[in-house]
């Protein structure tokens, strides 16, 4: 019986296959998939007219964007996706794609959304069109999420709330009253105080003049001064010592508080801390 349960396993495993779809940015990470899997679906967004041959020889699938994508990708055979451009001016037809999309070369259409006020309507206007000429159709843009049974391309939201940045005190410091803290003397405390130097600075994506609060022990303390490279000062009590973890974002504190006071967005968060 487990010999059969683990034959059945495989085999659902395999049709489970027949259904995964990726899209990706470049030819290379496509055929980097299809290299770890052959039965993968790789939509390559963008332009590719310089690569058709490899997509051809990698059955990838390529993006008509204009209507020498369409001329190309009919002389060469190759499968595609028709890109709707509903205002964002990055890729897609912005007219003239109702004239293409009944030509069995087109798989699919599909769009990104940018602005979060007019989602709802964007979705609505690109389901019509594929239920209209029996066209498969898939969205991009996190802010579809819970707005479309159709096929979701996921940005930010994939990144939500699983990434935290937490440090360390390395050492601690009694400052007097109008002593300086830090490159320029830029905090000057009014009385004698205790100042925790934390191991995360600009270099993990601070900005230099982060002023936001970090959380030690479940306790909120101020960050202050100029951040260093690799530190930054922290105003703490006689409850913090050398050792103890300082969270900026994760379990205390959202990373949305964190962006906030670090004047950046939730794109440069993913791409700039570490």
């Amino acid at each position: 019986m487990g010999e059969t349960m683990k034959n059945i396993n495989q085999e659902q495993i395999k049709q489970n296959l027949k259904y995964i779809h990726f899209a990706v940015r470049s030819v290379e990470e496509g055929i980097y998939i299809k290299k770890t899997d052959p039965t993968a679906e790789i939509l390559v967004l963008g332009k590719v007219q310089q690569q058709i041959s490899i997509l051809k020889a990698y059955d990838l699938i390529g993006t008509i964007n204009d209507y020498e994508d369409y001329l190309l990708f009919k002389q060469n055979k190759v499968r595609a996706h028709l890109a709707i451009d509903v205002g964002m001016n990055r890729y897609g037809m912005k007219s003239g794609y109702l004239a293409l999309i009944n030509d069995p070369l087109i798989e699919a259409i599909y769009t990104h959304l940018y602005c979060v006020e007019d989602a709802i309507e964007k979705i609505f206007f690109l389901e019509n069109i594929a239920e209209r000429y029996h066209k498969k159709c898939h969205i991009g843009g996190s802010m579809a999420y819970g707005k479309t049974k159709k096929m979701l391309r996921i940005g930010e939201i994939i990144y939500e709330e699983c990434l935290s940045l937490t440090g360390q005190i390395v050492n601690v410091k009694m400052v007097d009253k109008n002593e300086g803290v830090g490159y320029d003397s830029e905090y000057r405390p009014l009385e004698e105080q205790r100042i925790g130097v934390c191991d995360i600075g600009y270099v993990n994506g601070l900005q230099l003049r982060y002023h936001g609060n970090v959380a030690i022990k479940g306790h909120l303390y101020p960050v202050v001064g100029r951040c260093c490279m690799d530190q930054c000062f922290i105003l703490i009590n006689e409850n913090i010592n050398i050792g103890d973890e300082v969270e900026f974002f994760g379990t205390t504190i959202h990373e949305d508080d964190f962006c906030k006071a670090n004047q950046m967005t939730k794109y440069e968060l993913f791409l700039q801390i570490h």
